[in-house]
């Protein structure tokens, strides 16, 4: 289900208390907060983009994005090193 999905979940997984508020309420059985943990962004074609999770978060680790795909920087990429031209993504914003 890891396929692709117009709604994109940021987490900031320093800030995270594993409270586990966002998997307890979200409606689609989601594990938010594994995600959470580590850090990494949630997008998942079973997400619908109801933002609950976010809305229950303690401390504002998740935020809801469902904003064109176009222009979203992947983190995952800037980690790896995966031969990414930085400023070419900032400026094309």
């Amino acid at each position: 289900q890891r396929f692709k999905s117009r709604f994109r979940i940021t987490t900031n997984g320093g800030q995270c208390i594993s409270c586990g508020n966002c998997s307890t309420y979200c409606e689609q059985g989601i594990d938010v907060r594994a995600y959470a943990q580590k850090g990494e962004n949630i997008i998942r074609s079973s997400c619908v983009g109801c933002g609950i999770c976010s809305a229950v978060c303690p401390r504002g680790v998740l935020k809801l994005e469902n904003g064109p795909e176009k222009g979203r920087i992947n983190p995952t990429q800037v980690l790896l090193g995966n031969d990414v031209d930085l400023m070419h993504l900032v400026n094309d914003k």
